[in-house]
């Protein structure tokens, strides 16, 4: 009889201190979600939202449009983190509550259990709750923000759209990409608007082993100084990056204002300073004015 006093006073406070626990841990993370939205939304309310290449689109005001968009889906993605904490809270609190009662249980029962439920989630969830634990990271992390201007596969675009399992790459041809979340957090990301806005963007190219490379590398900065586009924060940089029997590799450099004034004054310097080097003279090995971001 006392053992089984004893059991019950054990297993009341048991059941009041996991309880109690639980809802300090509700509170906790209810305050920290409504703190990171609010943050999320100061940022992109505040922030310059620009396509990764300029351009005079028949849609009107895409700013607005994607401020909008980018609005409503952090709204939609806290609003369903909050609704789905205490559910989830609620179930582990359930788990740990039953825990000592498991070994009266018979073992076949449990095992059953357990083998359902593997499979249930196993075979039928597991890609939507990879994708859905994916979008949650990517909403509480600053990797990716709506607006940014990134490289993924290729793809360089603006991220358009962040969901709870899919998001959004616009490409600077206005096509969309779509991944699922738990492969984008996969990706190597190139993010150029991750801090600011500003690229120190170069190109590539080849002229003659006769060239006279001093010749060569005024020709190009002065190229780059006249550029529009160019921001006069620090001159332009060249060097020479290889040698080669039959070609001498050289970049230039200069500073652009955001990824897609960086866009349009690679697009100058190259023509300009084909022009320039032709004008003068100075052989190309190959033309081979490479994008490179």
């Amino acid at each position: 009889m006392e053992d089984l006093v004893w059991d019950l006073i054990i297993g009341n406070l048991y059941s009041i201190v996991l309880t109690t626990l639980f809802v300090c841990v509700y509170f906790y993370f209810r305050y920290k979600i409504r703190l990171a939205e609010k943050r999320k939304l100061k940022s992109l309310k505040g922030r310059d939202l620009s396509d990764a290449v300029e351009t005079d689109s028949p849609v009107d005001d895409q700013e607005y449009i994607l401020r909008q968009k980018g609005i409503h889906g952090i709204e939609d993605r806290f609003s369903f983190i909050q609704k789905a904490l205490p559910v989830l809270l609620a179930f582990i609190w359930a788990i740990l509550i039953f825990i000592p009662y498991l070994g009266k249980i018979p073992s076949v029962y449990v095992s059953i259990i357990t083998a359902v439920f593997s499979v249930i989630a196993g075979l039928s969830l597991r890609p939507f709750l990879e994708n859905l634990f994916s979008g949650i990271v990517i909403s509480f992390f600053k990797s990716i923000k709506i607006g940014d201007t990134v490289m993924i596969d290729d793809h360089y675009g603006i991220i358009e759209e962040i969901g709870l399992t899919y998001s959004i790459v616009k490409r600077w041809d206005w096509n969309r990409v779509v991944y699922p979340n738990s492969k984008l957090l996969q990706k190597e990301i190139q993010n150029f608007t991750m801090n600011d806005q500003y690229l120190w963007t170069h190109i590539k190219f080849f002229v003659s082993p006769e060239s006279d490379i001093a010749k060569v590398e005024n020709i190009a900065k002065k190229v780059a100084t006249e550029a529009n586009y160019f921001n006069r924060s620090e001159e332009p940089s060249f060097w020479v990056m290889d040698m080669q029997k039959d070609a001498i590799q050289c970049w230039l450099a200069a500073w652009a204002d955001n990824p897609s004034d960086a866009w349009e004054l690679r697009n100058i310097l190259r023509t300009d300073l084909i022009k320039a080097l032709q004008k003068e003279g100075i052989k190309f090995h190959k033309m081979n004015f490479n994008q490179i971001l």
